[in-house]
C-alpha cells in the first residue's frame, strides 16, 4: 500500500477574505500559511472580497453571516457549507484538523443530539412514534389508557363560565 493510499482525501476549505484587511501584515502571513498547504495537496479555495464579490454573494452561508453579523464576520472559513471559523484567521493546525474531519465519514446524528455541540447522543431510531404512526397506520408501540377519573363539574378558568352553565346575555 503507497502512501496515497494510506492517507484520506482531504476535505476542500472555501475561506473568505475582507478587502481591505484590516490587518495586511496578518492576512499576508494567512496567505502564505494557507498557500503551503494548498502545495502540500490541502484542497484550498480563498476569495477577496473585492475580487471575488460574486462568491460572497452567491455562498448562502457567507451572504446570511454577513447579513446578520456584518463585516466584523470576516475571515470566514466554510467547511462544505458549514462555517467552522469566524472573525479570526484560522491556524495552520485547525485547517489540516478540518480538512481532514470533513473527508471522514460522519454517522447520521438526530436534530436534537446535534443541537447538544459536538459530541451529541448515539443516533435516534428511525421509526415513527406517536401521530406520525398513527397516520401511517401501525400499530401504537404502548397500549393507550382507558378510562379515567371522574372530573364532574369542569370549569372555564378564562372567565364566564362559573360552573353553572355559560352566562346569560
Amino acid at each position: 500500500m503507497t502512501a496515497a493510499e494510506e492517507t484520506p482525501p482531504l476535505a476542500g476549505l472555501d475561506i473568505f477574505l475582507p478587502s481591505p484587511p484590516p490587518d495586511a501584515e496578518r492576512q499576508e502571513a494567512f496567505l502564505d500559511e494557507a498557500a503551503e498547504l494548498a502545495l502540500d495537496g490541502q484542497p484550498i479555495t480563498v476569495y477577496l472580497q473585492d475580487e471575488d464579490a460574486w462568491a460572497f454573494e452567491q455562498c448562502e452561508p457567507v451572504a446570511e453571516l454577513l447579513a446578520s453579523a456584518g463585516e466584523a464576520a470576516l475571515p470566514v472559513t466554510l467547511l462544505g457549507s458549514d462555517v467552522v471559523v469566524s472573525a479570526v484567521y484560522p491556524s495552520t493546525e485547525q485547517m489540516k484538523r478540518f480538512a481532514a474531519a470533513g473527508a471522514a465519514a460522519r454517522a447520521p446524528r438526530s436534530a436534537a443530539a446535534s443541537a447538544c455541540g459536538p459530541g451529541g447522543a448515539a443516533p435516534l431510531p428511525r421509526e415513527a412514534g406517536g401521530f406520525a404512526a398513527q397516520l401511517m397506520g401501525a400499530a401504537p408501540a404502548a397500549p393507550r389508557p382507558t378510562g379515567g377519573p371522574e372530573i364532574g363539574g369542569r370549569r372555564n378558568l378564562m372567565g364566564g363560565d362559573t360552573g353553572d352553565g355559560l352566562p346569560e346575555r
